[in-house]
Order: C-alpha cells, then sequence, then structure tokens
C-alpha cells in the first residue's frame, strides 16, 4: 500500500471534485456529439457552464500544490514508475487546462452567452467574425483531446489502483 504521506484535505478535495467534473464533462461531450440538435444545445450549454467550474477549481488547484507542494512518492517506487506518474500528472494539468482553453475559444466563436452555475452571466468575447482556422485549430484540440484525457484518466485510475493493491 502506498502510504508515504497523505495529501492535505484541500488537495483531496480538489483532485476528487475536479476530477468528477471532468468525467461529467467527457460524458456530456460526448452525449452532446451524439444528441438531436435540441438537445445537444442543451448539453453544450451546461458543459460550457460546467467548464467555467473546473477552471476556477483548476487554478485554485493549481494554486494549492504551488502553495503546498505533495508529499513525496514512496522510496520503494521503481525509477520508471516515479517518471510514469510525475508525468502522466503533469500531462493531466497540462490536457485539463489545453480542453479548457480549446472550449473557451470554440463557445466564444459560436458566440455563446455563458453563465456560471446559471447564476452569474459571463461576459466573453464574440469570435465568431474571426477566422475559421482558429475555430477549426480549437475544435480539433478539444475533440482529440477529450479523447486523450479519457485515455489518461483510465491509466491514472488504473495506476492508483495498482499501487492501493500491489
Amino acid at each position: 500500500m502506498m502510504k508515504a504521506g497523505r495529501y492535505t484535505l484541500a488537495a483531496r478535495v480538489l483532485h476528487w471534485g475536479v476530477g468528477v467534473l471532468v468525467l461529467v464533462q467527457i460524458v456530456l461531450g460526448f452525449l452532446a456529439d451524439a444528441a438531436p440538435r435540441e438537445r445537444a444545445v442543451s448539453l453544450r450549454e451546461l458543459h460550457a457552464e460546467l467548464g467555467l467550474l473546473v477552471l476556477a477549481l483548476m487554478i485554485l488547484r493549481l494554486t494549492w500544490r504551488i502553495a503546498v507542494p505533495p508529499p513525496p512518492l514512496p522510496r520503494t517506487l521503481a525509477p520508471w514508475n516515479r517518471i510514469a506518474a510525475t508525468a502522466a500528472h503533469r500531462l493531466l494539468y497540462v490536457l485539463i487546462f489545453t480542453m479548457l482553453g480549446s472550449g473557451m475559444v470554440v463557445w466564444m466563436w459560436i458566440g455563446g452567452s455563458l453563465d456560471l452555475l446559471g447564476l452569474i452571466p459571463v461576459s466573453l468575447p464574440d469570435l465568431s467574425a474571426r477566422d475559421e482556422f482558429w475555430l477549426s485549430l480549437a475544435g480539433y484540440t478539444h475533440e482529440f483531446g477529450a479523447w486523450a484525457i479519457s485515455g489518461l484518466i483510465a491509466l491514472h485510475i488504473a495506476g492508483a489502483a495498482y499501487h492501493e493493491v500491489v
């Protein structure tokens, strides 16, 4: 069992909060892609609104991680395992922020209105008159990023389960 040290309560709450929201976001995104137009619009609006919440939590999480470094990995971990764990965590951060950024560009390009949790209106620039190249780039980044982050989350869960059992 992995008992090198414990993360702080705040770090654990942020980890699970972001983790659950990212999984919800993945499901909402794929459901919106497969849904009829009317349903897809409402799913995408919810997806965008929750994206703002994920952004706020990720900024808080990154700030916390910098201010309160995580406990060291157990000394018993093989060097390859340390490298894999560190790379996976860093890549998760990069992918989540990439997804948030590309999603915001797509949302600004379609000119959608946005409310944080349906309560607080958020003003974003309207990019709909801009070059479609950037929309395409953001759209493909968001689409392929969803698959990449899904795979990385599966590896993260498998790694955590492995270290919990072994």
